[in-house]
């Protein structure tokens, strides 16, 4: 056949400008395959020219010796006739094709190109090798700068004439394997392009190339070659593929990393594993890593300090694993909240990635900011990920970073995969990152975040996942559950019952240094007792003498019964009255403080009137509940809550079971029918009432049977309701779809609906958007004068239905005998963070011994030993510990719990000498030259908090 006058692309586009953005995967590869395939060096060397473009829907006259590459997505639009005309031409050169892999097969047809073409062989030029893939590579190139130019609105510099005839040049010189003189063209014309790039863009852009690894994914990966290839990718051997040492970098996740470290006992495994190890040990491999393992990923379901944790034992396994700390985090599945940050910082992380890759969510409008949290910043990689796997983003990718470096962002590509699953125009992109930074330059992680270009810009990241939801769903349903709403909360009361174990024990140990030395042997009771000069009794009855200690950072109020008389009639009792011999105390404890009660005086003794009539009017009555704060009313033929009022406020809310849709046949969630309602306990000082009954479908069938005991003391604003529910079948639920259609929740309804819920979230206080959300501490109501906080203790998912109603889940119809839940109504509580945790770890209440034998000072009186100036400000998980100098050290975590900015102050029982933020070298940091973020005077420590701010702060004491 006789040399080509012409070789042309028909495009979908009337100009450059509309070149096609987006679309399917397909159409794409077909369309990028069509305009690179024209750049084969037979083709350049036989035209002698650039290939050509045309618009599909008037192509040229098919006369002459030419090549007509037709993408699929132009078929549609080419004219009717325009087939016809191509096949009439025998010198017509017809080429179409679903990926270039087709178009090569159809052109081999014609010009005689096979895979084992000597002409179209590899040539070795110095340490790079030339193939095809290079010519490929500067088609996609000049796409691209085209784009570029023409989408930002700027004058084309390009010297079309030179690059014609440099590529020329070097296809001719490649057909006739002179490889020096092949390398030496592409080099011009390459060069011609980055100058054409250069005068619009003094910077350039930055190409991340990522691939995911997952425990499986690795494996599979490893046994199917995937080392060697990426280590020649990499450039660790001899570029046996041409890129010449392309960046690459790795996600570790938490399963391939504890598959990993596992794999340490097994000879075999280790080896296996081994090369990969030292695989990122190459200069041009990164890795992130330290993220947490996917079944344990919603830090939304988790105390502040359990998150910290959970980050720190993620960042160990992956050290374990790796051999080395990663420097940049990230994980495949959840997203990064805010105040993670500065945990990571102090972890020594030099960069983050807070994208969630198995959502799709977490990446920003910015492709590179600083983050900030706790005095704290890292740079974050916010970049949307890009597929590299699918050619659609690969369309005008160049046009994409010209924007956003015209917009004054670091602009970044992030280009993310599965081992060995990648586009041709992702190659290309690659091949041609090796000859110029036209389109950018590869990075590896760490490099990219200490010698990369330093963002100018802050940005957010987001406080709470709009997935975290789904995340727990995700671990109910299925044929074998991992957990169930039962354990669930057992789990996370457990964490927040250790968190104030902690600090009881820390504040103990900092009045009393001498218990350092018996902390492990001694229990909470004995430490307490003896922080404070007395002792504890060996007995649980009631005695002549108690002793109350409340870890929390809010003052809360408790009850005792005094054996043989009544406490003094100070101002923190708040009533006492005679039980038989013994006295029923309430009384107030200060915040993270204790009170001491002896039975100094005698009961007073009941009037005639009350003596005969049997005594005081009891807390409960028939379906009714009544302290000195509000009057609950209770449905006798629901069982429910119909009303809860509290002084001139009218009613607050009403609370009954509902069943979801699927369960109850309609929205109204079932009808409630109590049996039996009775009165358990009433007296002065408490009621219970308990109700029994079946929650019963739209028919009048029974769904399940349940049994509510609601309990209200003297002097509390909290209502506790104590449930039952036993569901009459078993229905597995198989999709999330299907769990929010069948679930039995407790529905609070509110008067008002302009009511504002705010779930209660690493034991902070925020806003949600989102109907369904995960707050295992509980939701605070907030209305204009008033507000419910409504504890779950530990239940974590909850549910905004309707303006009025929220639903929080008790159970679902999992196959369970019986579900047992507990939910605690708070009204008008000013630290409701504080108090939701007070009441799945209440303060200790316990006897002591009576004066004389092991204890010292007054019978009765309060003190407080850590006081903190701001009632939104939480300290939790105090421990106290002795640094190698000597001085006495507490390492604590203090929490802003609202939204606001707040100077803080915290006074101990101890002289405060210095204090900082917590760094890698813990309590041990040396007090020379400490920042002055924190100080301390006069024995005080003074801090700022920010929003949500949550500091691991370290005080070390003058004892």
């Amino acid at each position: 056949m006789a040399p080509f006058d012409e070789c042309s692309v028909l495009l979908p586009s009337a100009t450059l400008e509309d070149f096609p953005v987006g679309g399917s995967n397909s159409d794409a590869r077909s369309l990028l395959a069509g305009w690179t395939i024209l750049w084969h060096p037979r083709l350049l060397a036989q035209t002698e020219q650039l290939p050509t473009w045309y618009r599909a829907d008037t192509p040229p006259n098919p006369d002459g010796p030419r090549v007509i590459v037709i993408p699929d997505p132009s078929l549609k639009q080419i004219p009717s006739d325009f087939r016809r005309k191509c096949d009439a031409n025998p010198d017509c050169v017809w080429v179409t094709g679903a990926d270039r892999a087709e178009m090569i097969s159809a052109l081999g047809e014609v010009l005689g190109i096979a895979p084992a073409d000597p002409n179209c062989q590899p040539l070795q030029s110095g340490p790079r090798t030339l193939g095809v893939e290079d010519f490929f590579a500067a088609g996609y190139l000049s796409l691209q700068i085209q784009i570029m130019t023409r989408r930002l609105r700027y004058t084309s510099n390009l010297d079309e004439l030179h690059l014609q005839n440099r590529i020329v040049a070097a296809a001719k010189a490649f057909c006739q394997r002179d490889a020096e003189a092949a390398a030496e063209g592409l080099h011009d014309v390459f060069d011609c392009l980055s100058e054409e790039r250069d005068h619009y863009f003094s910077s350039d852009p930055h190409l991340v190339d990522l691939t995911l690894l997952t425990s499986g994914v690795l494996g599979t990966a490893i046994d199917a070659g995937w080392l060697d290839r990426f280590r020649a990718s990499a450039g660790a051997d001899s570029d046996a593929d041409g890129l010449r040492g392309t960046p690459r970098n790795v996600l570790v996740d938490a399963t391939a990393a504890a598959e990993i470290d596992a794999a340490k006992e097994d000879p075999g495994k280790h080896e296996r594993f081994n090369k990969f190890v030292q695989l990122l040990s190459m200069e041009t491999v990164g890795w992130a890593g330290g993220g947490i393992a996917s079944q344990s990923s919603c830090l939304d379901a988790m105390t502040m300090a359990s998150a910290r944790h959970v980050i720190e034992s993620g960042t160990a396994l992956a050290t374990r694993a790796i051999g080395r700390a990663p420097s940049v985090y990230a994980t495949l599945s959840g997203l990064t909240p805010v105040d993670i940050i500065p945990a990571l910082s102090a972890l020594g992380y030099q960069g983050v990635i807070p994208i969630d890759f198995t959502a799709g969510i977490g990446f920003g409008d910015e492709s590179k900011v600083i983050v900030s949290g706790g005095h704290r910043e890292l740079e974050a990689l916010t970049a949307k990920p890009i597929d590299a796997a699918g050619d659609a983003a690969f369309l005008s990718l160049g046009a994409h970073l010209g924007e956003l470096i015209d917009s004054g962002e670091v602009a970044t590509a992030l280009l993310v995969h599965w081992p060995d699953r990648v586009c041709d125009s992702f190659l290309d992109l690659c091949r041609a990152a090796t000859w110029s930074v036209a389109m950018g330059r590869f990075w590896t992680l760490p490099r990219y975040f200490t010698d990369g270009e330093r963002p100018y810009h802050h940005g957010t990241l987001d406080a709470l996942s709009k997935h975290s939801a789904s995340s727990v769903v995700e671990r109910l349903i299925g044929p074998t559950p991992d957990e169930t709403l039962r354990s669930m909360a057992e789990s996370f009361c457990l964490a927040v019952r250790s968190e104030a174990q902690s600090t009881l024990r820390s504040i103990a140990m900092l009045a009393n240094p001498r218990l350092l030395d018996e902390a492990d042997d001694a229990d909470d009771r004995r430490l307490v007792s003896q922080a404070i000069g007395v002792a504890p009794a060996s007995g649980e009855t009631p005695g002549k003498h108690t002793l109350c200690f409340n870890p929390h950072a809010v003052a809360t109020r408790r009850q005792a019964r005094l054996h043989g008389g009544a406490p003094s009639g100070e101002k923190f009792v708040y009533a006492a009255s005679g039980a038989g011999a013994d006295c029923d105390v309430t009384f107030d404890v200060p915040a993270m403080g204790f009170t001491r009660l002896s039975a100094t005086h005698a009961v007073k003794k009941k009037g005639l009137l009350k003596r005969l009539t049997g005594g005081e009017t009891g807390i409960a009555e028939p379906a009714v509940l009544k302290n000195a704060f509000m009057a609950v009313a209770l449905d006798e033929t629901a069982g429910g809550i119909s009303g809860v009022y509290s002084a001139s406020r009218g009613n607050r809310l009403s609370m009954r079971l509902v069943a979801a849709g699927g369960l109850s046949g309609n929205q109204d969630g079932g009808t409630m029918v109590c049996s039996r309602m009775q009165v358990d306990q009433s007296d002065s000082t408490i009621g219970v009432i308990t109700a029994t009954g079946e929650l019963r479908d739209n028919d009048g069938k029974a769904i399940a049977e349940f049994m509510l005991r609601y309990q209200l003391q003297r002097g509390s604003r909290l209502l506790r309701i104590d449930g039952q529910l036993k569901p009459k079948s078993d229905l597995r639920v198989a999709s999330e779809s299907e769990f929010w259609n069948r679930y039995f929740a407790l529905r609070t309804a509110v008067a008002g609906e302009a009511a504002i819920l705010r779930p209660l979230v690493r034991d902070k206080v925020h806003s949600a958007s989102a109907k369904k959300m995960v707050a295992p501490l509980g939701v605070v109501i907030d209305e204009a004068e008033k507000q419910t906080l409504v504890v779950g203790h530990g239940l974590p998912l909850h549910r905004k239905v309707g303006d009025r109603f929220l639903d929080t889940l008790v159970a679902i119809p999992d196959g369970a005998e019986r579900s047992e839940f507990q939910v605690t109504l708070a009204f008008d509580c000013p630290s409701p963070v504080a108090i939701a945790r007070s009441c799945i770890a209440p303060a200790e209440v316990f006897a002591i011994d009576p004066p004389g034998t092991g204890s010292s000072g007054g019978q009765t009186g309060q003190a407080w030993l850590v006081h903190v100036s701001s009632s939104d400000v939480l300290v939790t998980e105090m421990q106290t510990a002795r640094r190698r100098d000597g001085k006495l050290a507490v390492r604590m975590q203090v929490i802003q719990t609202r939204p606001k900015t707040s100077k803080v102050r915290l006074q101990f029982c101890a002289f405060a000498q210095s204090a900082f933020v917590a760094d890698a070298s813990g309590i041990e940091r040396s007090l020379d030259e400490l920042p002055d973020d924190v100080r301390c005077d006069d024995g005080v420590v003074v801090l700022s908090l920010g929003n949500h701010q949550a500091v691991d702060l370290v005080v070390v004491f003058d004892v």
